[in-house]
């Protein structure tokens, strides 16, 4: 019987809970999450400001029950940075009452702001353990999908990052159905080959309708499918691993014989909490239907939904076949967010994701035999590279 990932970790595994700082964003990107779930941005982007006093007692009182895991704090939005001041608060009430006790914190952000924050909230960046940046491409790309950003700028902006701290940097990619894989992932090497990227990550957007040129979709999502794989194989034929982490923690699950057990954010879990405007939710994402808590001005939490609900969040396995899918054991279930909105997209990922995992193990008897040339273990692929994905929510 294949080990669950949650047998592997043990006390190894996080807890999560994500901070909405602000609605507000000065990017208007397509296919943003936040309108797909709440609709326009005027609409909610006021209502979403954090109260640092009330949010860090909400999250010190969530962190006492985390049992010795590791536990991380990641600043979500819209885009944080343009609440700066907030996340400097939450951090230091948050770092007063632990009194010691660890904690991690993690920012995710379009990159527009860096330096401006680094100016004026140093010790904030400092104590990042890891940021998140959205970048979708080479320059035209990114701009032509995340309109009121610009790449140059955030390029500069990892530069003074990287110049003056040596936070980790996570390239997130969220790739639309005109969008490749393959230039997302070269930009990613220019960026790693400079020093201002780290790490890469990739995802299918969550949106309400299907692809509509699936098959040609597909082609090109293959070939550059295969040229990921090509590219990890060099990098691994000179010992060195590749910092994809979708790809390392799939390799990693197919030479340990581990199987994920739930969805990639694990929402069904009610094990990650999202703190969003005074209230407590399973996944932001989900839009309201499953407040779990009122997070009071005092920062006590009155829980008022039943987390066994969440459960529902997959009973889509029995209809999509997911216990008899060759995937199943890495994807372990479409993101809730996408079977709410469009099930039909959800279908073609569920095929895009069996293409992955086949390609996978076309090349997993020379990654195996790579790894051993070098010296290096299945668990080299997974610390920290594959580790990373549990930060990420989502399967590609």
């Amino acid at each position: 019987m294949p080990l669950k990932l949650d047998d592997f970790l043990g006390q190894r595994r996080p807890v999560i809970f994500h901070l909405t700082v602000t609605g507000r964003c000065q990017a208007r990107c397509e296919g943003c999450i936040n309108a797909l779930s709440f609709g326009r941005r005027e609409d909610f982007a006021d209502s979403w400001e954090c109260d640092p006093e009330r949010d860090a007692r909400a999250l010190y009182t969530l962190l006492q029950k985390t049992d010795g895991r590791p536990a991380v704090v990641a600043f979500y939005g819209g885009e944080p940075l343009l609440a700066a001041e907030k996340m400097e608060a939450v951090r230091g009430k948050l770092r007063a009452l632990l009194n010691g006790n660890p904690v991690r914190f993690l920012l995710y952000t379009n990159g527009e702001l860096l330096s401006r924050t680094l100016k004026r909230y140093p010790d904030l960046l400092r104590e990042l353990w890891l940021v998140s940046v959205s970048i979708d491409g080479s320059e035209g790309e990114h701009e032509r999908f995340r309109r009121g950003t610009s790449l140059s700028r955030i390029r500069e902006n990892l530069a003074a990052l990287k110049e003056a701290l040596r936070t980790p940097v996570l390239m997130w990619s969220t790739l639309r159905d005109e969008a490749s894989l393959r230039d997302c992932l070269e930009e990613f090497l220019r960026l790693k080959a400079r020093g201002l990227c780290d790490y890469f990550f990739w995802h299918l957007i969550e949106t309400d309708r299907p692809i509509s040129s699936f098959e040609d979709f597909r082609r090109r999502y293959l070939s550059d499918l295969a040229f990921l794989l090509e590219t990890y194989l060099s990098w691994l034929s000179s010992g060195r691993i590749l910092p994809v982490l979708p790809l390392n923690e799939l390799f990693f699950f197919l030479l340990s014989g581990i199987r994920r057990g739930h969805t990639g954010c694990g929402v069904e879990r009610a094990e990650n909490f999202d703190l969003q405007a005074g209230r407590l939710l399973p996944c932001a994402d989900l839009g309201e239907e499953f407040v779990l808590g009122e997070i009071k001005s005092s920062g006590e939490i009155a829980w008022c939904g039943d987390p066994a609900r969440l459960s529902s969040l997959v009973s889509y396995r029995r209809d999509l076949g997911c216990e008899e899918c060759a995937a199943e054991f890495y994807c372990g279930g479409r993101c809730p967010v996408l079977i709410k909105n469009s099930p039909e997209r959800a279908r073609q990922y569920c095929v895009l994701t069996r293409d992955l995992v086949s390609l996978a193990r076309e090349a997993l008897p020379e990654v195996r035999c790579l790894l051993e040339k070098s010296g290096l273990s299945p668990e080299d692929l997974y610390f920290p590279y594959g580790y990373l994905a549990l930060f990420t929510d989502v399967v590609p």
